[in-house]
């Protein structure tokens, strides 16, 4: 490998990992979400939404600053016991390759839309598993350095298109911002809240950090960017679609790259720039979602290393990515996934392994300190 090989990264890198992990494919259909289920209101959703998801984030973070230098089977075996710890850890599993398979299908579907309209959307799935399998390899050295390298150009890009899309903008759709009564809001947060999955995979960064104790102001600062991206991107498709035509767009995100025009056509071909800003924040989603599953795998059998389990996981993956036969029923088929296992992943094992760290007796585990 190319980097170092002391498989210890800073916490800004596991912050960027977080936050491209969170983005992956929900940042592409949220807006429309919103706009369908509460209207302009859709903002308050999305804060409240943030602040819920920072629960767990802060628990994570405490559970391994408490147990540093522990990875999660050693954390988990000694708060849980080792049979329950099998079964957390299979569900953990299920769940990152779940994610993988809807990530590369959603992905595969936006490219035979938008770009390779004849290809079959299996060689795309394919070729894009293959490519994450092959930087999964890397170990989490070449993920997180490879996360901080795409930064630029994501957000340099990002910048100029909505500088370019201001004039189109009309923020009178905007209003009123208190549309819905706050019971509609509170119903919408479920599905508001599962956007900000991904945060379990703290679970499995954690162990890598340089500096754990420092940890806690980056990993909320994660939830926190994901949170302004989120507003962001719900606020200009609103402003450019309306309420109304927002939320009859399946992918508002994309389809603002036909409203973007550059002036004296210096740049004719928009739609190519955002897609490949969003390849590259679907490729660090899925090497990343690739590489917790194989180390979780990794654990469990007490292996010297997660990288042979990598390849493997490709043929799972790709298999489960085409079982749903359109695309109407990867989301359907996503949300039922979500609200089982994501609601156990991001939700429920951090609560319990915090509850359990909380009242453990000092002393029990090497080199423990108080949450």
């Amino acid at each position: 490998m190319m980097f170092g090989k002391d498989n210890k990264i800073s916490n800004m890198q596991i912050a960027l990992l977080t936050v491209h992990t969170i983005i992956g494919v929900g940042i592409l259909s949220l807006p429309s979400t919103l706009a369908e289920t509460v209207g302009t209101s859709g903002w308050i959703s999305l804060v409240l939404s943030g602040i819920i998801a920072a629960v767990p984030v802060i628990m994570i973070t405490k559970v391994t600053e408490k147990y540093r230098g522990w990875n999660l089977f050693e954390i988990s075996s000694y708060l849980l016991g080792k049979t329950l710890t099998y079964i957390t850890f299979t569900l953990l599993i299920i769940n990152f390759i779940g994610q993988s398979a809807f990530v590369i299908r959603i992905f595969g579907e936006v490219i035979k839309m938008f770009l390779l309209f004849s290809t079959p959307i299996e060689v795309t799935i394919v070729t894009m598993l293959l490519t994450a399998v092959f930087t999964a390899r890397g170990g989490i050295e070449t993920i997180a350095r490879l996360s901080l390298l795409v930064v630029p150009f994501i957000l340099i890009p990002t910048l100029i298109l909505n500088v370019v899309l201001i004039p189109d903008l009309d923020f009178t759709n905007l209003l009123p911002f208190f549309k819905n009564n706050f019971a509609d809001v509170i119903k919408s947060i479920p599905a508001t809240f599962f956007s900000f999955g991904g945060s379990e995979f703290l679970l499995v960064y954690m162990y890598y950090s340089k500096h754990p104790k420092s940890a806690m102001k980056y990993n909320i600062g994660a939830i926190v960017t994901v949170t302004v991206l989120y507003l962001l991107s719900f606020f200009i498709t609103l402003a450019r679609f309306g309420e109304k035509g927002l939320g009859v767009q399946l992918w508002p995100l994309l389809s603002l790259a036909k409203a973007i025009q550059f002036p004296n056509a210096f740049i004719e071909n928009v739609e190519g720039i955002i897609m490949a800003i969003w390849v590259i924040v679907v490729f660090t989603t899925l090497m990343s979602a690739i590489f917790v599953a194989s180390v979780l795998i990794r654990q469990m059998f007490r292996t010297e290393e997660s990288k042979y389990f990598t390849l493997p996981l490709l043929p799972i993956i790709y298999f489960f990515s085409l079982i749903p036969r359109n695309v109407v029923l990867v989301y359907s088929y996503m949300q039922v996934f979500t609200y089982i296992f994501g609601t156990f992943a991001s939700l429920i094992y951090p609560i319990l392994l915090y509850i359990l760290a909380v009242f453990k007796k000092k002393g029990e585990a090497k080199d423990e300190t108080t949450i």
